[in-house]
């Protein structure tokens, strides 16, 4: 299967169907009454983590989809049909953004997390919700809420608690299928690993999952090599393996070599260097790395581990260090867990909106005035005007927010127009 971490599709959940008007008529019952049923919901669109999927493949061809609509009332106070909810079956570790503006939406982290990210509208209301003791009779009706819609970005951050970076041939691949089930491709060439491979390691009966990413290259921060497009892999694993080649065959400087990923790192978040990063000295196996082990040791802040991942000497001493720092980081993870968990919530009331301030009245001359509101666009996709009623109902959310009104002192005279979403008044005197 092809390996696809990034895609852009455009979601739309299923408008809400349509209330009717309807009387009830049978022979015993000459005055049934309403009898017009409410439309149903429209359905929703909902992420799902799956911890069966490693790639968004499934995705990237699909570019619209949508939910299904409510149906229409009916008859006998019966409510349509509800549209189904569709869902998206994303991999553990997608970040979704908004398309357009880059914010993030939602993080798919947990298997069966589920996340609504377009709601499906409500159905409107049938003649028979609005029967009360002042109006017996109505003809009043809803159509149904538009279901909302989105264009998002889905990208992979793939979830590790270990992250290896290093020059390609640093000898990560080799490392993560010695202490791994995983089988990273390696051959001594570089680049050889083309996707983050995944492999976990049983430390002490607990699972800690190893990502080997894609060897970084100077300017992998400014889009270079394959690095800039897997950094962002990085930024989820709780601790860095920073491995350097000691082969002078891989770098004519190994100090240079260490820099050249410190300063990738901080390029593209200074955030990653406040990690805990474990700098390991790889392929000591070889002849002639020890002149390399003495410079790398001037040249780091902090201790320099020496291993060589292809005959696994001082492999399990490194496990060891890297298990206990991971033990520390989980001890700090709970201890925040429990902290929030303890906060007392604080509910804030919410303020209803002011609509009259959104109101827009736009003179077009010729005596046509548009009007501008989010409020009456609302209503005006809400209430067909196609009853008496609800040319009723229609005008008091006209006189809600203040329409002629507001239109009258920008200097409207009766007899105008005033053009509403397609609807046209005329203003009174």
């Amino acid at each position: 299967m092809q390996f696809v971490d990034e895609c852009t599709i455009n979601l739309k959940a299923g408008n809400g169907g349509n209330g009717i008007v309807s009387w009830r008529r049978e022979a015993n019952v000459p005055l049934g009454g309403p009898y017009g049923g409410n439309g149903g919901d429209g359905g929703n669109i909902i992420l799902i983590g799956d911890h069966n999927m490693s790639t968004l493949f499934d995705w990237r061809n699909r570019k619209n989809i949508a939910a299904p609509n409510g149906e229409n009332g009916r008859t006998a106070k019966e409510t349509g049909h509800g549209g189904s909810d569709v869902y998206i079956n994303l991999p553990l570790g997608t970040s979704v953004y908004e398309a357009s503006t880059g914010t993030l939406i939602a993080d798919i982290l947990e298997s069966g997390q589920t996340f609504t990210i377009c709601e499906g509208g409500k159905g409107g209301h049938g003649n028979a919700f609005f029967k009360s003791s002042f109006n017996r009779a109505p003809t009043l009706h809803e159509n149904g809420d538009f279901g909302e819609e989105k264009q998002v970005t889905l990208k992979i951050k793939y979830i590790a608690d270990i992250g290896l970076v290093g020059l390609p041939n640093a000898g990560k691949s080799t490392f993560v299928g010695q202490v791994s089930s995983a089988k990273p491709k390696t051959a001594n060439y570089q680049f050889t690993t083309l996707v983050p491979v995944l492999g976990i390691v049983n430390l002490h009966d607990e699972k800690v999952v190893f990502a080997d990413l894609p060897g970084l290259i100077e300017g992998a921060a400014e889009g270079k090599g394959l690095g800039h497009e897997f950094l962002k892999h990085i930024e989820r694993c709780s601790i860095l393996l920073h491995l350097v080649s000691l082969n002078p065959a891989d770098n004519e400087n190994v100090v240079t070599a260490y820099k050249t990923i410190t300063n990738e790192l901080k390029e593209y978040s200074r955030a990653l260097l406040d990690k805990p990063i474990i700098i390991v000295a790889n392929k000591i196996d070889v002849d002639g790395t020890k002149a390399n082990v003495k410079k790398l040791e001037k040249a780091i802040k902090g201790k320099l581990y020496v291993i060589s991942a292809l005959t696994k000497e001082g492999v399990t001493e490194l496990l060891e260090v890297i298990y206990k720092d991971f033990q520390k980081i989980q001890a700090k993870n709970k201890q925040k867990l429990l902290a929030q968990t303890q906060k007392v919530k604080v509910i804030e009331l919410k303020q209803q909106k002011d609509f009259t301030k959104d109101l827009k009245v736009i003179d077009l001359e010729d005596g046509r005035w548009e009007v501008v509101s989010e409020f009456m666009q609302y209503w005006t996709n809400k209430i067909p005007l196609d009853t008496k009623d609800n040319v009723v109902r229609y005008n008091q959310k006209m006189q809600t927010i203040r329409v002629e009104e507001t239109a009258k002192k920008l200097g409207a005279k009766p007899g105008d127009t005033l053009l509403i979403y397609g609807n046209e008044f005329t203003v009174d005197a």
